[in-house]
């Protein structure tokens, strides 16, 4: 398995397990109300389950899973947008994580647009492997 697709795999894991544990203590809470700040851990437990968990999982495997290059010296293609977008992605998530549990408007809209960066320099890097040159 690549690197790249190694990392993204464990930083979804990292995020799961983060995610777990907000949405284990929102699910506390609902029971036995005892911290008020609780429910501030609800957008981020959103945040790092869909984007830190799913998202990042989704592109691991997909670095692993879609056709290599044959005939190319980087038999995965430019893996150095990988790793930017590996860390933009995990950039933007935290930020927007931390951002929404001190309700910093502005800070989120920093780490939504760090997210976005990161899915789109991962779609650069990755759809010459989707549908080769000179194909259809």
């Amino acid at each position: 398995m690549p690197k790249l697709s190694v990392y993204l795999v464990r930083a979804s894991l990292i995020h799961m397990g983060v995610g777990f544990f907000f949405g284990a203590m929102i699910l506390h809470h609902k029971g036995i109300p005892i911290y008020g700040w609780t429910w501030k851990l609800l957008n981020p437990h959103i945040e790092l389950m869909i984007f830190g968990w799913v998202m990042q999982l989704v592109m691991g495997v997909a670095f692993y899973a879609l056709p290599r290059f044959s005939q190319r010296e980087s038999r995965y293609g430019a893996v150095y947008l990988g790793w930017w977008s590996f860390f933009l992605l995990n950039g933007g998530v935290i930020a927007t994580a931390v951002a929404q549990w001190f309700d910093v408007d502005s800070f989120a809209l920093s780490g939504r647009l760090l997210m976005l960066l990161g899915v789109l320099v991962y779609a650069v890097m990755i759809w010459p492997r989707v549908k080769p040159s000179g194909v259809g």
